[in-house]
């Protein structure tokens, strides 16, 4: 597994969580963009065509990505994403068998082991099967989920690096903004739930975070000099918000930046590269904590594109496969429903 297509998997759990936080007006498009209507017809045909990819193990990926657990966290949020927990909704038993699986890939010593060949490491797996345990605690019918995240939080802590960020390995190493993000936002989400977790591992990723940012608004890939990139911008952003910077006025005026620069800077869909959803996931969820214009001009393009981009069958292509890019679109045409129950503000 690439490091591009791996941090590509990032951005799809990230937007889930801020799903329910509400933009800064009543949400209505530009006009010219896409019906809510055809958005949601959209919507509900990928829904349809995740559920049927999903393997009989209860997994979803297929090629090099077959078996994995970061893809399949990322479909299981996007089932809940539109409407369907593991015990309700019209996909409750495909939530459901996702979450087993997530469930028997839980090691003792609190790692998840996705077995995907070629993969560099299993921390963007463990940040996002964290995640949607914790979003969905209270509908998991298995008394073992605490113990479960409770091992995942101590294991962040441990892995983590004196920069105060984490990459690939489940041990102290070198680090980067979108594993880091991605953890950030599972340890926040881990806090939600109940769950205990260290402050201190919390404010030196932020820290990490903040010192990834470059003079022009955006963030570098790690600490030594790099240009700055949308994707990478948007995810650092959000798991800013997600670790509460947006309450304190130096980490407001750090995402104000940051949002900025996604302005002068949007995604780019066509042609479609290994970033593609990953950007179209994060830079949506930035968007709507920004809310106001900026959120309205950034949804009405995004969900034209997304909506060209789809295929007969209902699923949108990504080079890692169609499971993860049609839950990442899925969750991103999902964004102003406001179903995940987590992150209320």
């Amino acid at each position: 597994m690439t490091a591009r297509i791996l941090a590509a998997l990032s951005a799809a759990a990230i937007v889930a969580v801020f799903a329910t936080a509400p933009a800064a007006d009543d949400g209505r498009l530009p006009s010219g963009s896409p019906s809510d209507a055809a958005i949601r017809r959209s919507r509900d045909r990928g829904v349809e065509r995740l559920v049927a990819m999903q393997q009989a193990d209860g997994s979803w990926g297929s090629g090099g990505f077959r078996g994995s657990v970061a893809v399949t966290a990322n479909a299981v949020l996007a089932l809940v994403a539109a409407g369907s927990t593991p015990t309700s909704g019209p996909h409750a038993r495909a939530a459901a068998r996702g979450v087993a699986f997530l469930l028997e890939s839980a090691d003792a010593d609190g790692l998840f082991d996705s077995r995907e060949p070629g993969s560099r490491g299993p921390m963007y797996g463990q940040a996002y099967a964290t995640l949607v345990l914790a979003e969905l605690l209270g509908e998991i019918d298995s008394p073992s989920v605490p113990g479960v995240l409770a091992r995942s939080a101590a294991l962040f802590e441990s892995a983590q690096n004196e920069e105060g960020g984490w990459r690939y390995q489940p041990k102290p190493g070198d680090a980067d903004v979108s594993v880091t993000s991605a953890v950030v936002v599972a340890l926040a989400a881990l806090e939600k739930s109940g769950i205990a977790v260290s402050r201190r591992c919390v404010e030196r990723a932020v820290a990490y975070l903040r010192r990834l940012q470059n003079d022009d608004g955006g963030f570098r890939y790690q600490a030594s000099a790099g240009e700055s990139a949308a994707p990478r911008t948007a995810a650092a952003i959000v798991a800013m918000f997600a670790a509460g910077e947006s309450a304190d006025d130096a980490g407001r005026a750090a995402i104000a930046r940051g949002i900025a620069w996604l302005e002068r800077h949007p995604i780019e869909l066509d042609p479609p590269t290994a970033y593609s959803l990953y950007g179209a996931a994060a830079a949506t969820a930035a968007f709507w904590q920004a809310g106001g214009e900026p959120w309205k001009r950034f949804f009405g393009s995004m969900s034209e594109r997304l909506l060209a981009l789809q295929q007969p069958d209902g699923s949108w292509p990504d080079p890692s496969c169609p499971e993860y890019g049609t839950a990442a679109a899925v969750m991103t045409l999902s964004v102003p429903d406001g179903l995940i129950p987590v992150f209320q503000p």
